[in-house]
């Protein structure tokens, strides 16, 4: 099954909520990458977020957790590196 990009940041925006495991599919096509953001409050990892979206197609800001008894602030975010983000020319 092949996603178009919106439907991939679609759909990667919805699982990074859940935290589910990665599966083949997030790391498929060279340039994918999974990345598991923590951070000491939400400021700093919207700020993480809002950085790698510009350089970056990636899923965009995404929902942040906190884990019970677990320092920070979590986020997952879905990226493709090859594909250039809101701020390129």
């Amino acid at each position: 099954m092949e996603l178009s990009p919106l439907a991939n940041r679609l759909t990667f925006t919805a699982v990074a909520a859940v935290m589910k495991p990665i599966d083949e599919q997030h790391i498929a096509e060279p340039g994918l990458v999974v990345l598991d953001i923590t951070g000491g409050d939400e400021d700093t990892v919207r700020a993480v977020m809002t950085a790698l979206e510009e350089r970056w197609a990636t899923s965009g800001i995404v929902p942040m957790r906190r884990d019970p008894g677990e320092p920070g602030v979590r986020a997952r975010v879905y990226a493709d590196v090859l594909r250039p983000g809101r701020e390129a020319p």
